[in-house]
């Protein structure tokens, strides 16, 4: 009895020692991600890969990094296969940048990031599928009760995005200082990007962030223009749930729609700006993109517009 007594605490105890032990290297690498100066949305993705993979190996009995093996991180990959393709590439992403920081920190002694298989996706393929017409904006923000205080915040939140094309996590990252309300203008750091852009401060939209300060924002002594029950939004919030709702609420037809994620307004905003001739450096800078080519790929959204555009090569 005293042996099998033993034993058990032996098990107990090596199990919680493993759970510091990866709590611990949970721990540095969001440090090192967050010294980096990434985005939140990106370092929350990849506590949360990592917290899988570490359960993985405690649920497999594998209590220390140093015992991973080519073999058992393979496995793992090849468990990931329920997952869309790029889902799976993005775990996978997500794991190939921990093993390098774990062999840069001298956590494993071999560089277990290089056995990743590269997984068969193209990037250049990744273009919007969803664009909404105006008369889609506009039932949209017609089905968005104003009266209420909820609404109001939703209204201003969902205005800056169809008309400035900002993502949430800037939205909900905005402060009272980013506003310049006598130059009419936004100023900010994108989380994404890192990259400082200004916009200019449109009246539908400078009206609708008046009237959720004045009228619908809660009484609260915050720096944040955007507030979710009197606190500022938390990293896991997903604006695209909210989106979602005042779609069915305007009795849109999302069956042939690819994707109906928040992201499908600043492809809209693309694709209009694109309508107008609007130079694709504008276009750029309107979006904060670090790189034209990236937004280069909007320009598949409008043919017709693209073949207007072609000039004839001139020939001595």
């Amino acid at each position: 009895m005293c042996i099998k007594l033993s034993q058990k605490k032996f098990k107990i105890d090596t199990v919680n020692k493993s759970k510091l032990h990866y709590q611990f290297i949970l721990k540095k690498f969001l440090e090192y991600l967050k010294g980096k100066e990434l985005s939140d949305s990106y370092i929350y993705r990849n506590k949360r890969e990592t917290i899988l993979f570490f359960n993985y190996l405690l649920n497999n009995r594998i209590y220390n990094v140093s015992k991973l093996t080519n073999e058992i991180i393979l496995i793992y990959i090849y468990s990931l296969e329920k997952y869309k393709l790029t889902n799976k590439y993005n775990i996978v992403s997500k794991l190939k940048g921990l093993f390098r920081y774990m062999y840069l920190h001298k956590l494993t002694k071999t560089d277990l990031s290089i056995i990743i298989p590269r997984m068969p996706i193209n990037h250049n393929n990744k273009f919007p599928h969803t664009i909404w017409s105006s008369d889609d904006i506009a039932k949209i923000l017609n089905s968005i009760d104003t009266t209420t205080n909820i609404g109001k915040r939703d209204y201003a939140i969902l205005t800056i995005m169809i008309y400035l094309g900002l993502r949430f996590v800037d939205i909900k990252n905005l402060k009272f200082e980013n506003i310049d309300w006598k130059m009419n203008i936004i100023n900010i750091t994108q989380n994404k990007t890192k990259k400082y852009i200004t916009l200019p401060l449109l009246n539908n939209v400078g009206i609708a962030i008046i009237d959720y300060i004045k009228n619908g924002r809660p009484n609260v002594n915050s720096e944040y223009i955007f507030l979710n029950n009197k606190e500022k939004f938390s990293v896991k919030y997903d604006f695209s749930y909210v989106f979602k709702k005042y779609l069915k609420l305007a009795n849109i037809d999302i069956s042939n729609k690819k994707y109906i994620g928040t992201y499908s307004l600043r492809h809209s905003l693309a694709s209009t700006l694109l309508q107008n001739r609007t130079p694709l450096s504008t276009i750029s800078g309107i979006l904060g993109h670090t790189d034209i080519d990236n937004t280069a790929i909007y320009l598949k959204i409008d043919i017709p517009s693209l073949r207007e555009c072609c000039i004839d090569l001139e020939v001595d």
